[in-house]
């Protein structure tokens, strides 16, 4: 199978999907309404963003949404299930569960250490 190349003419559509992405993180959006928001096909978005980005548009996402995350535990008092619900997760569990994944620690383990230095 020949693997797919971004046009020339896709790359905008492609940085503009990265913005929308970057600008609210917690916005809940498919990848074919991102597509459809940005005027591309949802299989050339896919494609383009892995090969641009190295990453596929969900780890994309979950990456920008953790970041806040970090940055909402060791700069606020919200509760843990405050900032899930802040960064577009539909649970503490599956947020906690996420953050514990990419960090190694729950978020209530990484706030008592970022408070402590």
């Amino acid at each position: 199978m020949k693997a797919e190349t971004i046009k020339s003419y896709d790359f905008p559509l492609i940085l503009e999907a990265q913005k929308i992405l970057t600008d609210n993180p917690a916005r809940q959006l498919t990848i074919t309404a991102l597509a459809l928001e940005v005027g591309i096909n949802s299989f050339k978005l896919r494609v383009g963003f892995k090969q641009l980005f190295k990453t596929t548009i969900h780890q994309y996402r979950l990456g920008l949404r953790l970041s806040l995350a970090k940055r909402l535990l060791s700069e606020t008092d919200f509760t843990i299930s405050e900032i899930a619900y802040k960064t577009g997760f539909e649970s503490r569990d599956g947020f906690a569960r996420s953050f514990r994944r990419k960090y190694h620690e729950s978020p209530r383990d990484w706030r008592k250490a970022t408070i402590l230095i």
